[in-house]
């Protein structure tokens, strides 16, 4: 680590409705543990304010997607909760986790008018001769390029990245995402609400369980399953 990193400002008075109301197509960003550059095809972001916020107080679902080379997808649903103080400053998580252990998602500067966004997870803190960067693992990490279009804007790319590097990123985290030759839905893709097949562990050593198992005594295991068993804990 180097010198201190200047602290990031993010979008005050945030829209949120009028960002989550169309699909970002990433266009450059940095590699993560749950993004590795292997990933970096047709990838986009959905959102979708909720009904009503869930258990853990989660506003909005996520759907990330992206391809590796041969077309193999990957990603899946999120949620999202909006820091009451800074509305720029929102926290991604699984939906079956409390808010505490969510990552941060900050959005550093958007412009509908123009299509982009500039997205950090979080305050960067890696200090290097070119800037600073936030990790690569899970939360802490990340650095995204968006736009409204999948087609590649270098214009409108450079303009966003002169916006990171006058807030003290390090550039050099950042890699192309390939946005051709891929089949997009013209609709976003429905959150499903359906109860896991599958038995699942709420924690890490405790014994495995199932949706059946939940619905029996609901009112007091929700409190940990609703996001395996989003129909039984009335998610939808």
């Amino acid at each position: 680590r180097g010198e201190a990193c200047q602290e990031v400002t993010t979008v005050q008075d945030l829209d949120l409705e009028a960002y989550v109301s169309k699909r970002w197509y990433v266009h450059q960003q940095a590699v993560t543990e749950y993004s590795p550059l292997e990933w970096n095809y047709c990838t986009y972001a959905e959102y979708a304010i909720r009904n009503r916020q869930t258990f853990w107080g989660y506003r909005v679902d996520v759907t990330n997607y992206a391809e590796d080379v041969n077309g193999t997808e990957f990603g899946g649903p999120l949620c999202a909760a909006q820091n009451r103080r800074e509305s720029g400053k929102l926290s991604v998580a699984p939906c079956f986790l409390p808010r505490f252990i969510a990552g941060p998602y900050w959005i550093i500067a958007y412009d509908e008018a123009e299509g982009y966004a500039l997205v950090s997870g979080g305050q960067p803190t890696i200090s290097g001769p070119n800037g600073c960067r936030t990790g690569d693992g899970i939360n802490n990490s990340g650095l995204w390029i968006f736009s409204r279009s999948p087609d590649r804007n270098e214009t409108l790319i450079d303009q966003v990245r002169g916006i990171a590097e006058d807030q003290g990123f390090d550039l050099g985290v950042l890699n192309d995402v390939l946005q051709v030759n891929c089949t997009y839905d013209e609709e976003p893709p429905e959150v499903p609400c359906e109860d896991s097949d599958e038995s699942f562990r709420v924690f890490r050593f405790g014994p495995s369980i199932d949706c059946d198992y939940v619905a029996r005594n609901p009112g007091h295991r929700c409190w940990l399953s609703r996001g395996n068993c989003p129909a039984t804990c009335n998610e939808c």
